[in-house]
Formats: structure tokens, sequence, C-alpha cells
């Protein structure tokens, strides 16, 4: 995360108020995790929201909410960062501009330029978007909503044989991969697109505004009933109802369709991550 985001978001953690005015940077980083809930111009932090930024902080960044000052980033080297926090690339500036993070399916071959690529396992490359949209030879693209899903998608217990016999696996991107240059890729490329993401309101628009969007990638519909029958997590399904419930109600997408009435009928917002 740059450092100014992270400034913000220890901001919120620490303070007694539940609504802060969007900004660019946090309006995508609520976008990119699903944390807090928008409301007019503001975006609202529950307690539950905030518990969900300090894990987040501490696990990806190595930042504690509780004892850290938010000033203590002002000024900072990326050297003197990691007095504050475990990630060197800490920044000012945006980073990895223009970059999108790609990899492959297990058993399957990076196809970028002449010679075939195998990365190992939990690896990805890390290219500029218009490289991969000149060089790339798949025949089909598989992106994935989460970085932990896009890292671990070798353990995903999941069948992607409809997303065609090589696809190109991307992130679909976050504070440090941004998702427009990912749509770029995706309009430059004219291949069809596969999605792969949380089983929610949120996740269901994502996939289908995807440019060339054709399907999303499900368990069978009775593991994934299996699944929503032991989830709880009611109170992420109703945040994201007002931004998405139209929209899920107009598609003409026949399995957006029949995972939205599933969705209805349980409640519950299912991260990608239970299927890996």
């Amino acid at each position: 995360m740059e450092k100014s985001l992270i400034k913000r978001l220890l901001q919120i953690c620490q303070s007694a108020e539940a609504r802060f005015p969007r900004s660019k940077g946090l309006s995508q980083f609520q976008q990119d995790y699903n944390i807090g809930s928008v409301i007019g111009a503001s975006l609202h932090f529950s307690p539950q929201d905030k518990a969900e930024v300090r894990a987040l902080l501490l696990t990806t960044e190595g930042v504690d909410a509780d004892t850290t000052d938010p000033a203590q980033w002002d000024g900072l080297s990326r050297t003197d960062s990691l007095a504050w926090g475990s990630n060197e690339k800490l920044t000012h500036s945006a980073v990895r501009q223009q970059r999108v993070a790609v990899k492959h399916l297990p058993q399957q071959t990076l196809l970028l330029g002449e010679i075939p690529l195998i990365l190992p396992e939990g690896s990805n490359l890390d290219v500029h978007w218009r490289a991969v949209a000149q060089q790339s030879q798949h025949n089909s693209v598989l992106v994935v909503e989460n970085w932990e899903a896009f890292e671990r998608i070798h353990q995903a217990r999941l069948d992607f044989s409809i997303a065609g016999e090589s696809p190109m696996v991307v992130f679909r991107g976050s504070p440090v991969y941004q998702q427009n240059h990912v749509m770029a890729l995706l309009e430059a490329l004219q291949r069809p697109v596969f999605a792969f993401v949380d089983f929610d309101p949120a996740g269901l628009v994502l996939a289908q505004g995807l440019p060339c969007f054709q399907d999303i990638i499900l368990p069978p519909m009775t593991v994934l009933e299996s699944h929503l029958q032991v989830c709880t997590n009611h109170e992420r399904y109703q945040k994201q109802l007002p931004q998405t419930a139209q929209a899920l109600e107009s598609s003409q997408h026949a399995t957006i369709g029949r995972a939205w009435a599933m969705l209805k009928r349980y409640g519950v917002a299912l991260p990608q991550e239970r299927f890996l």
C-alpha cells in the first residue's frame, strides 16, 4: 500500500467516528477489499470494518494500528519506513504503474512471447499491460478477484475447464496493481474472459462488468449450496445490496441470474478463499 493510504487507514482505525469523506485512494480501497460501505459522499466504517482494517494492515504491511501513530509516516524514506512496517516497498508514490500480475494454471504454461514459461507455484509475472496485450498467445483470460486466491490458485478445488485449454490468469487489481490497467488489458486482448470472484453481490457485479465477460467459475451447485448453508456473513451481503441489487436484478446472463437467485435465498457473502 502507499504510505498515504496506510496513514488514512490508521486515522480511521483510531477515530471514534464512523463516517469519513470519500477520496480516490480510500474509495479504491473500499472497492478492492469490500471493507466499509458507501453512504452518499462518505464512507462508513463500522467497528467490525475497523477490525478488518487492523487485521489487514498487520498481516499485509506489518503495521499495528493500535500502537502506530499516523504522523510517523510523514517524510519517511523507504528505508526509514521499515521501522514502522515490514513492507520495504512502502512509498509516497504509486508503484507498478501500468503493470499487471499474470500467471498460468497448474500443469500449464504462460504464453508470452515465443517461449512458454513455467512459473513456480505461488509466483506470478509482473509485466506492463501493453506488453502482455502485444505478446499474449492465450485464447482466453481468467480474472481472479482477490490476491490470496490469485497467489494460491494452484490449490483451488475448482474446475476451470470452462475457461479454455490454457487461460492466462490475471489478478484483477488492487491499490498496487490498478484495476484500470487490467480493464485496459482485457479491452486490448478482446479474448473471452472468465471470472473467479467472491460469491457475493459485489463479486457478481464485478464479473459481469469485465470486458468480453463470458462466465463465472463456480463449483457444482450442490457444493456451493452446502457452503452457503454454513456461511454466516450476512452483514457483508447486506452492505453490498444498495450498490448491486439493481444491476443483478436486470442481468441477462444465465449464470449470474442463477447465482443471484441462490445468493438471495441465503443472504450471505461467501469469499472465494473458501474454495482454496
